[in-house]
């Protein structure tokens, strides 16, 4: 896979937005994974999907 960079800028609420083709490419949906590693933070796809239990 060849590497692809782009710069984004935060938006007034501290947000960036993941292009659709970058989105597209990893197969992202509604949740995203953010992992802070040393060299950086990490987004990717997560292991697990949190669902509501109805049930108390």
């Amino acid at each position: 896979m060849k590497i692809v960079g782009i710069i984004k800028e935060f938006d007034k609420l501290g947000r960036i937005v993941i292009p659709k083709e970058m989105r597209d490419l990893f197969n992202f949906s509604k949740e995203v994974e953010v992992v802070v590693t040393d060299q950086g933070v990490l987004l990717r796809n997560p292991k697990f999907i949190l669902v509501e239990n109805s049930k108390q």
